[in-house]
């Protein structure tokens, strides 16, 4: 933070106590609705997994210590209204400082955190979407480092003033490192770790086996973390204007903002995955599963080729593991008949119209069909895979267990009953 010379000084207007200059409608028309956003998404997570499909996971959890986190630093700014942040050095009254700089330092200590704690449940999420080996090393890698670079920033961040107290109080003589460098250096890691856990989906996500159009729709879901990492990048520059500036109330805004998106659209891109339960069920026409049982009469569909893996049991996540693909397939036809007899009565009351129906395949004198009735011959193919291909059920189960809730996403299925 530079500080003014005193020629800035003098050229500065009379304070104003009264209505001075500010940016308080941006800070409150920003903070509060993206603060809403991610306390709903979070909620709707925990409504879904919890309560409609009764499965919680350390994510869920881990996502929840970030939304601890991260609702005292976005509430900061708010605070900071009453203590002159978004007015200029010369309407600042001095009994604000010290507050004001209390409340920075702790929100240096919790956003690293809060942002950690989100990339941490997203590693664990990709343990379960990713059961690779490749995908497994990377998510421990990664979480590794982020919970290294968490303790890093805690301790540069709190014993960044030597006495802690000289942070807030002019009248204590004090000692700081290299502040600038070392709130950069940290945005930098911070905007790193970003790119990898937000963008890494994106590459096995295109490779399933899906129609192009869901796996857009796919790598748009867990690409709304570009959003994060745009504002990691905003706050890095911002830090630059800021450290150059006089004027840190004023060009502090910023910096508040982008903290503030960072923090609660990671938490947002982590909870998308736990919406669709819910959608499904408030909107059931537009997200409902598409393997729901219809209700009432239906009709008959010919020519239809139905697909199952082994017993039937729906595997969400089975081509985003090692499991190779190259199975042999064989094909089988049944033939059934499936018959109306529509009887013409003139006056004789004891003709009747009924339906007739036959699976034995005969459409001749021998079936037992009425001459005059409808007949209608449908062709249903099933194809199985081969059992010597298929991968073993004891694999499969562990796979089906290992899985959390974003199958919903990747299958519009009936979920996997855990036992």
């Amino acid at each position: 933070m530079a500080a003014p010379t005193e020629a800035q000084k003098k050229s500065w207007p009379a304070p104003n106590y009264e209505n001075p200059e500010n940016l308080h409608g941006l800070i409150i028309g920003f903070t509060i609705p993206v603060l809403t956003l991610a306390v709903i998404f979070l909620g709707v997570r925990f409504y879904g997994k919890g309560l409609l499909r009764q499965i919680l996971w350390y994510d869920d959890y881990v996502m929840l210590a970030a939304m601890i986190f991260a609702v005292p630093v976005t509430l900061f700014p708010l605070i900071c209204l009453n203590l002159g942040l978004g007015m200029h050095m010369w309407d600042l009254k001095p009994e604000w400082h010290t507050p004001y700089w209390k409340i920075g330092y702790t929100a240096d200590l919790l956003f690293p955190a809060a942002c950690s704690l989100t990339k941490i449940s997203l590693c664990l999420t990709y343990l379960r979407l990713f059961p690779s080996r490749t995908d497994k090393i990377f998510c421990y890698v990664l979480s590794i480092f982020v919970t290294l670079y968490t303790v890093a920033c805690l301790f540069l961040s709190l014993f960044q003033c030597r006495p802690i107290k000289s942070y807030w109080d002019l009248s204590v003589k004090q000692e700081c490192i290299n502040m600038r460098a070392t709130l950069v250096a940290i945005a930098a890691l911070n905007s790193f770790s970003d790119f990898a856990v937000y963008l890494y989906p994106a590459r096995p996500l295109w490779s399933l086996h899906l129609p192009v159009k869901q796996r857009l729709g796919l790598i748009f879901l867990f690409s709304v973390g570009l959003l994060v990492c745009v504002a990691g990048v905003l706050r890095m520059y911002y830090l630059e204007v800021f450290f150059d500036s006089y004027d840190t109330h004023w060009s502090g805004v910023p910096v508040w903002l982008t903290m503030v998106l960072e923090m609660n659209i990671g938490i947002i891109c982590g909870c998308l995955s736990g919406v669709k339960p819910v959608l499904a069920k408030v909107f059931p026409v537009l997200f409902g599963s598409s393997y729901k049982t219809r209700s009432g009469p239906s009709r008959p569909t010919y020519g239809t080729q139905t697909h199952r893996t082994a017993h039937g049991e729906p595997f969400a996540f089975h081509q985003l593991s090692d499991v190779p693909s190259n199975k042999k397939s064989s094909t089988q036809k049944i033939e059934h008949t499936f018959s109306v007899e529509a009887i013409q009565g003139g006056d004789n009351k004891a003709q009747r119209n009924f339906a007739w129906a036959s699976s034995n395949g005969k459409m001749g004198a021998d079936s037992g069909i009425p001459s005059n009735a409808i007949g209608v011959n449908q062709v249903v193919s099933v194809e199985e895979e081969d059992a010597r291909s298929m991968t073993p059920r004891s694999d499969v189960q562990k796979a089906v267990s290992d899985a959390g809730s974003e199958e919903w996403i990747m299958d519009d299925g009936p979920r996997p009953r855990k036992t």
